[in-house]
């Protein structure tokens, strides 16, 4: 097994993907960092706050890296995690889509898959929990993920219908009408419900959720938004609502239960967009809202800015310390996963990189060096020749004799 987890190790290192295997071996120069996001994780287990974390580095500095670090030392403190790329399938603007991701990509501790199942199949229906959740819906939430819970915790249990209520508390929505059919069939009565509008009441969805996590014992549910300079290919009326969404998970009074939530953004998403010299989102963004007559909504847009700086941890370039410690320890897991005796000196696979190389590009460097040396026991010279440039209408000189002489004859 050691083998086999050595190999998976290699292979995210040779395709420069970062992956949760990773972060319980390489996390060396974010000593400090960590520090701060244990520090931060204790408290929301403490007092159930909401708190966010805005991480920024430049291209190949180990960003998403360090959200599986982040990862890691959450379920070891007993987090329940969820890991969100952003894309264009999964924008900052559509908090449905956000949802269905993040509840799929859940991973509980003690579970090796991802998953939302094992959270409602732990919830007995009259138990103490079951009691709470439904409380809390009823008084925090639209009426509708009351009625969904109340049925599939009361209702007759038939599975086909309750595969379609967890689906729905997961972000697969039922219909109105199904679920007012599925009410009748089990409590023999009508279902009076308000209309549930998603881009207006889909974020109870997040509350619940986070609090479901709570009732389950976790210490509380950690989101880790990746990519979060997407934003950059959104119209500017996407953006806006962005932003918007990004302060229902920033501040406590929009009701997330011992939520942290950690956005990780390129440094070039605050020059280029949010506060360059000419059209920033600083002041483009308001003025946006205020032609849409959204003026209500400029303060809050301003807050999340300011919590853009002051919740803000740079991941500076590691130290040559560092990025050496970082290199013996790919050694390590290469000469674990094929059996071999890797080479002491590892100054030789970077001696040719530039400094300014991103650290994946270093990484992967060293991968290549030690395939190489395991292959071939040394580093073979390997010469490449650059074909010749043929223009349209020429022919190789060989080629052009051989047709004089067809020619000639």
């Amino acid at each position: 097994m050691e083998k086999f987890a050595a190999r998976q190790v290699v292979e995210c290192l040779r395709s420069g993907v970062s992956s949760r295997n990773l972060s319980a071996i390489f996390s060396y120069g974010r000593e400090a960092a960590l520090e701060r996001v244990g520090r931060e994780l204790e408290r929301v287990r403490s007092d159930s706050s909401a708190l966010p974390l805005v991480v920024k580095g430049n291209f190949g500095n180990g960003k998403t890296h360090f959200l599986n670090i982040i990862a890691h030392k959450a379920e070891d403190m007993n987090f329940a995690v969820s890991f969100v790329p952003l894309s264009k399938e999964t924008p900052f603007d559509k908090l449905d889509r956000l949802y269905r991701r993040a509840a799929a990509g859940l991973y509980l501790p003690g579970y090796s898959q991802p998953g939302f199942a094992p959270l409602l199949e732990a919830l007995q229906p009259g138990s103490e929990e079951a009691d709470e959740m439904l409380n809390y819906a009823a008084r925090n939430l639209h009426p509708k993920l009351e009625a969904v819970l109340k049925n599939y915790l009361d209702g007759s249990g038939d599975a086909y219908n309750q595969n379609i209520l967890a689906s729905d508390l997961a972000g697969d929505f039922v219909p109105s009408a199904q679920l007012k059919s599925i009410h009748r069939l089990n409590f023999g009565k009508a279902l009076s419900l308000p209309p549930f509008k998603v881009k207006e009441n889909i974020f109870d969805y997040f509350r619940f959720l986070s609090r479901l996590i709570r009732a389950a014992g976790y210490a509380g549910w950690v989101i880790l938004f990746d990519e979060f300079e997407q934003l950059m290919y959104l119209g500017i009326t996407a953006r806006a609502n962005a932003y918007l969404n990004a302060a229902r998970f920033m501040s406590p009074s929009f009701g997330l239960t011992a939520t942290y939530t950690v956005f990780s953004a390129s440094s070039n998403l605050w020059s280029e967009l949010i506060w360059k010299q000419k059209n920033s989102d600083y002041d483009n963004v308001p003025q946006k809202l205020a032609a849409k007559e959204r003026q209500h909504d400029i303060p809050t847009v301003r807050e999340v800015f300011g919590s853009f700086l002051k919740e803000n941890l740079f991941l500076d370039t590691l130290s040559t310390f560092d990025i050496r410690r970082m290199l013996q320890a790919v050694r390590d897991q290469h000469a674990l996963a094929y059996g071999w005796h890797a080479p002491d000196d590892i100054g030789q696979a970077i001696a040719g990189i530039p400094a300014d190389r991103p650290l994946r590009t270093v990484l992967r460097a060293m991968v290549e060096y030690l395939d190489l040396q395991y292959l071939y026991s040394g580093r073979p010279e390997i010469a490449v020749e650059i074909p010749e440039e043929i223009l349209p209408g020429e022919l190789p000189e060989d080629e052009g004799e051989e047709q004089e002489d067809i020619a000639g004859a």
